[in-house]
């Protein structure tokens, strides 16, 4: 009876069965914080791409085909070490404005990923809705950006997997770009 009572008061492994308790704790908090923080840094580094991708396309007078194709592969390198061309879609699109200085869509193009995206500013010619305070008259161009990135958590942990969307705009520099071909 002794040894039991001795058994029942003693403290030894106290720590140990403790640790084995906020373990499963510790792991999830961790594997939720790795998984935010890579969504965090994907979504700051896709601003950046549409931000360079809208900017290298505006600035010059004219814009070929040939050097659209040279532009979407700069986003490749902004995006690293994710996997942009596997994951990712980008799209540029000139839009104007027509006589009644509704925002239309003179041309847009897409490249430099294989995931399947569509842009949320509609097919060419079309009636489109500009995003906020973004007003156009007739003879004006803005260009607009967008990149889409198909997250997949790494663990699964607080997250489900999702289509990232970023856009930017830039007014063109030296010309109006309203006219392009683009491949099919």
């Amino acid at each position: 009876m002794r040894a039991l009572l001795s058994l029942l008061r003693s403290d030894r492994g106290i720590s140990a069965m403790e640790f084995a308790l906020v373990l499963p704790i510790l792991v999830l908090f961790s594997a939720g914080t790795i998984e935010y923080s890579r969504m965090i840094i994907l979504t700051q580094k896709l601003q950046s791409g549409a931000f360079v991708l809208a900017d290298l396309t505006a600035r010059d007078k004219t814009l070929s085909t040939d050097q659209l194709e040279d532009i979407f592969l700069a986003i490749d390198q902004v995006i690293r070490p994710f996997e942009f061309d596997t994951s990712g879609h980008a799209i540029v699109t000139s839009l104007g404005a027509d006589e009644d200085d509704d925002p239309i869509v003179n041309w847009s193009c897409g490249g430099a990923g294989e995931f399947e995206a569509e842009s949320h500013l509609v097919e060419s010619g079309d009636i489109i809705e500009l995003p906020g305070d973004i007003t156009l008259v007739h003879g004006e161009t803005v260009i607009a950006a967008e990149v889409f990135y198909d997250f997949e958590p790494l663990f699964g942990v607080g997250l489900a997997p999702r289509t990232i969307h970023r856009f930017a705009f830039y007014k063109p520099r030296l010309g109006e770009l309203t006219t392009l071909t683009c491949p099919a």
